[in-house]
């Protein structure tokens, strides 16, 4: 699994704020169209086609009223009428094969073009600097590649295609209302400007609303993950009013975040019913007068025409009614996909020019290192170390003095503020990709949903079965494998649920082993393991160590005292670093957790 994954999957839901980084912000209108066509090709492909159907769809639904116009002109003339209803005709058939076919067009290429954005998010989010992954809600993420996108999917099937039809109608219906009389075009399109101008101030308005309840909505959808998956723990505490209660205020700042968009599309629902209220008079009205301003003989405009111009200004203002009313949904599609395309413009981790890193056990050296959270207190302070290839370091220390820092240093999780850190000589900022070469084993490592042997293979991409039965024996759990139900084959459910907390740490041993990494971390790997498999896992533990470079976070002092050095941090300094007798015979903080072990355990 990729560096990134593993971060996002194995931190479970932590609580972080909901507030989007400033990583996944900042595409704006402007330059919400050109990135989705950088991004999903599919929908430049056959522009040209697809406008030109645009165009006949519109232009049908406007030749009818035309033809009407020209058999009141003639009279009712019977020579015309035929001819005129075979014009018609064929304009009502061209308009209707013109928006299937547009339809049939434009859906199959905004689906294309979500799948390709689903499929480019996903790896980004396998590819996203970690520091990133490790401060965006899970549920943010997931949140952007489904429901996010399904908002376009439903303004799709719910008429938003129209849009191109409507907007091609409503250029040609302007065009031929300027033929007809100008001086009634002119009210007509004046209304529609300001109209326009309105709706784009508050349309900036809705889309500001629409983000925030999108990122609302991710929060609720983060904690109703939290409260289902943690149901047990919640009932087994006693803690269900504390848990409603928090649950509560996610689900009401999710309702208070929509009805506040409301407001504002109420707002242009009213100003769109007034313009084109107005509209209509102005062109009934307004086209009756300009008819009989003219003398008998020579009316301005004709019976036929008069008729037309009712027809056309319903063509003209139909659009702008689908626009006022399904503003609220082209919105809210409209910010789902420009916070699709902000995940995938996200800037990748990996360097296309980063250096590789050189093969064999992996050197570490860190020199003047320090470094703090975003916008929190220094936690590493001007720490200078040096492992050499091959060698076992425990790193050991009381809650909060900066191990776990020590460990996101390395594994690019976190950047250093100052100083420099290298593996096997190369600055850690300048390699490339650490797939494979670099793995982090966490204390309770995530498991997906199927059997130990698809686990286990998730470690190498190329293996086999048969690889992962050697890896097993090599790890000497031939005995641990043969008491499961199904041996390989043994589901271990959601999260690895159905094993227990060691279990699950020796199928994540395998999978490491499988990996093959040169530098290996466990971070507390070995805390919180029963008794029963704990014998187990010590054996995995020596074998998958030989012969690469491994950093343990301790907490158990016989995992340091294996090792074959120990580095003591205290309050973000490292403060001691030596073999275990050594550090252990000398008055010292090494000596005190031993000390608090020892009589811990007695």
């Amino acid at each position: 699994m990729l560096p990134a994954v593993r971060m996002i999957l194995w931190r479970g839901s932590a609580a972080v704020s909901t507030e989007l980084l400033a990583e996944l912000r900042g595409i704006g209108p402007r330059r919400l169209v050109a990135t989705a066509v950088r991004v999903s090709p599919q929908l430049r492909q056959g522009l040209a086609v697809t406008l030109l159907l645009a165009l006949l769809a519109g232009a049908g639904r406007i030749i009818a009223p035309l033809t009407v116009q020209h058999v009141i002109d003639s009279g009712l003339d019977p020579d015309t009428v035929g001819p005129s209803i075979a014009v018609g005709s064929a304009a009502i058939l061209l308009a209707g094969g013109s928006s299937l076919l547009l339809n049939r067009r434009l859906q199959s290429r905004v689906e294309s073009a979500l799948a390709g954005l689903r499929r480019a998010g996903l790896r980004r989010v396998h590819d996203m600097a970690a520091s990133t992954a490790d401060r965006v809600p899970s549920a943010d993420l997931v949140t952007r590649l489904t429901s996010d996108l399904d908002q376009v999917t439903t303004f799709l099937q719910g008429g938003g295609i129209q849009f191109l039809t409507n907007t091609a109608q409503l250029l040609i219906a302007t065009g031929i209302l300027l033929v007809y009389g100008w001086q009634l075009a002119v009210p007509v399109l004046l209304i529609t400007v300001l109209l326009l101008a309105a709706m784009t101030r508050t349309q900036r308005l809705i889309a500001r609303r629409f983000d925030r309840a999108r990122r609302d909505v991710s929060a609720m959808q983060s904690a109703v993950a939290e409260s289902v998956l943690g149901g047990p723990l919640i009932r087994a505490t006693g803690t269900q009013a504390r848990t409603r209660a928090r649950l509560d205020v996610a689900v009401d700042r999710s309702r208070d975040s929509l009805i506040g968009t409301l407001n504002p599309l109420h707002a242009n629902a009213s100003m769109g019913e007034l313009a084109i209220s107005t509209m209509t008079v102005t062109v009934l009205l307004g086209g009756v007068w300009f008819a009989l301003a003219g003398s008998p003989a020579t009316p301005r405009l004709s019976p036929g025409e008069v008729v037309a111009m009712v027809f056309l200004v319903t063509f003209f203002v139909r659009p702008l009614q689908f626009v006022v009313q399904s503003l609220g949904e082209a919105q809210n599609a409209l910010t789902g996909w420009r916070r699709a395309l902000e995940l995938v413009t996200t800037p990748s981790a990996l360097l296309p020019d980063g250096v590789a890193l050189p093969a064999g056990p992996v050197g570490v050296v860190l020199t003047g290192v320090s470094a703090r959270y975003a916008g929190g207190p220094p936690v590493l302070r001007d720490v200078s170390v040096r492992i050499e290839p091959g060698e076992h370091v425990a790193v050991v220390g009381r809650t909060g003095s900066g191990k776990s820092t020590f460990a996101k240093l390395l594994t690019r999780r976190l950047g250093a503020e100052a100083g420099r850190i290298e593996l096997s000589g190369v600055p850690v900022e300048r390699l490339g990709d650490l797939a494979g070469r670099v793995v982090i084993v966490p204390q309770d490592p995530f498991l997906f949903d199927g059997t130990i042997a698809h686990n286990v293979l998730l470690g190498r991409a190329s293996s086999s079965r048969a690889d992962v039965s050697r890896i097993l024996r090599r790890l000497g759990l031939q005995e641990w494998l043969a008491t499961l139900p199904e041996g390989l084959d043994t589901a271990v459910g959601v999260r690895g649920e159905g094993l227990s907390i060691g279990e699950r740490q020796l199928v994540a041993l395998a999978r490491t082993a499988l990996a093959d990494p040169d530098l290996v971390i466990f971070d507390e790997a070995t805390s919180g393991i029963d008794p029963a498999t704990d014998a187990a896992v010590q054996r995995a533990l020596t074998s998958l160590t030989e012969g690469r470079t491994t950093i343990s976070i301790a907490h158990r002092m016989p995992t340091a005292a294996s090792a074959d050095r120990v580095l003591v941090f205290a309050d973000g300094e490292l403060v001691q670093s030596g073999s275990h007798d050594v550090l252990v015979a000398e008055p010292g903080p090494y000596a005190a957790l031993v000390t608090a072990w020892t009589q811990r355990a007695s």
